[in-house]
């Protein structure tokens, strides 16, 4: 990866009237502002290429790949990931989706058998439910396919993710409850919470309701993180993708956290968060990576950053304000 960087500077060249060139000092290339393409192994303190990062993920119990939903470069990613590890390191690993809701598992299932990948999304009423293009997250359905993985739905139902803003963990069914053992949530977690869930919603949610989507957003990582470790615990199956937003694949808060509590026996190594992140326009004052790592709240929230092209997008918030 070095001398691929090192190697499209200005000046690394050496000219044949040169002779000092060996004498200067080159650049950090590990200094270098992310820009697409690029991925950054946080501990170690540098860019790899992709083979390097399946290289060592290999043999990792849980890999979570963090999202932007409305890019598709990043499902690109996944599905290429998901694809190159399984053929690897031959571990069988379920793909859990935060997409699919644990009352579409039987659906799941069933279409998982019966339909194409190009009419799996339509089955599941994927674009209905509000995500983006079935076809740009069909190449990650397609990769589990092919390495016969199966697919797992993870989310909580859409009627329960309702009723908790009003009712709180009460809304879920005793079994739900049982199986999922929510605690209250951590301080210092509601605290990072309420103040990422009021930015994401431009700022217009009353401050009393803060709690309570920071309660559902709490649980929603605990479904997915017990999907996992309930695929994981089958006979044929090794341990378990995560196909889901950035911010439920973060170490020390989101589905990592709950994995630790429902498998306390795990490793450190048994788990891994790539991110994929959208590089920032370069520039005079181009973010460094420490800037890309506080963005998701602390320095060691990912393991691995691939970085990719931003998408073009409406301001979010302009169009909240419009519709007031």
């Amino acid at each position: 990866m070095t001398a691929t960087i090192l190697s499209g500077l200005p000046g690394h060249a050496a000219s044949a009237h040169d002779t000092n060139s060996t004498n200067r000092s080159l650049p950090d290339v590990n200094a270098l502002p992310p820009a697409p393409g690029l991925i950054f192994d946080i501990r170690a303190g540098e860019y790899i290429m992709f083979d390097e990062l399946v290289k060592r993920l290999s043999g990792r119990k849980y890999v979570l790949i963090g999202e932007k939903h409305d890019n598709p470069i990043h499902h690109h990613h996944q599905a290429q990931l998901v694809d190159a590890l399984s053929k690897q390191d031959k571990t069988h690993r379920a793909v859990v989706w935060e997409m699919f809701t644990r009352d579409q598992q039987p659906l799941l299932d069933q279409s998982w058998q019966s339909v194409s990948i190009s009419e799996l999304g339509p089955a599941l009423s994927w674009e209905e439910r509000g995500w983006p293009s079935w076809h740009d997250y069909a190449p990650i359905a397609q990769a589990a396919r092919d390495n016969d993985l199966k697919m797992v739905a993870g989310n909580l139902p859409d009627d329960i993710l309702k009723t908790m803003i009003s009712d709180g963990n009460k809304a879920m069914s005793d079994d739900l409850a049982s199986k999922l053992d929510l605690p209250d949530v951590p301080q210092d977690f509601l605290t990072r919470l309420n103040v990422e869930i009021a930015e994401g919603h431009c700022n217009m949610l009353p401050d009393n309701m803060l709690g309570a989507f920071s309660n559902v957003q709490f649980a929603r990582d605990a479904s997915l993180a017990r999907a996992m470790s309930d695929a994981a615990m089958r006979d044929d199956i090794d341990g378990a993708f995560l196909i889901a937003g950035a911010m439920h694949v973060r170490n020390s808060i989101a589905v990592p956290w709950h994995l630790q509590r429902f498998e306390p026996d795990l490793a450190e190594k048994d788990i891994a968060v790539v991110s994929l992140i959208e590089a920032d326009d370069p520039g005079e004052d181009a973010s460094l990576i420490e800037d890309y790592a506080i963005r998701f709240g602390a320095p060691d929230d990912i393991d691995f950053m691939w970085f990719t092209n931003d998408i073009e997008r409406d301001d979010p918030c302009q169009a909240l304000t419009m519709g007031q």
